[in-house]
């Protein structure tokens, strides 16, 4: 069997760079980010071991205003995250445990609550 290892680049048909990353042993391993076909940036993060694990600003628009921040742990939403639509304006704020909400979001202008998140995680940990 053969694994991808070390730096990988793709390319949109434009010669924009559409993707960056690193493989060890065939599983994404550090920062990687994927860009639009004008260059603006469309997401980044870090993987560890093939997951999604630690800051992860989710998308993009096209114009490059940032639209959501989720932080991860082993793959799952894990910690505070937020999420704005195109005019800025927060669409949904609040905290994941392993990937299961938790403690009070702010969902469509509303608040709505979660059973308890554990204590710390609300920064990030």
């Amino acid at each position: 069997m053969i694994f991808m290892h070390g730096p990988y680049e793709a390319y949109h048909e434009n010669g924009q760079l559409k993707e960056k990353y690193i493989c060890a042993a065939g599983k994404r391993h550090g920062p990687f980010e994927a860009y639009y076909e004008n260059g603006k940036l469309r997401w980044k993060g870090t993987y560890v071991a093939g997951e999604l694990d630690g800051p992860y600003e989710e998308s993009y628009n096209g114009n490059g205003q940032l639209t959501a921040r989720t932080m991860y742990r082993a793959g799952k939403r894990h910690g505070p995250c937020e999420a704005y639509y195109e005019n800025g304006k927060l669409r949904w704020k609040g905290t994941y445990n392993m990937g299961v909400k938790c403690g009070e979001w702010i969902e469509g202008g509303k608040t709505v609550t979660y059973d308890p998140c554990p204590p710390g995680l609300a920064d990030g940990n």
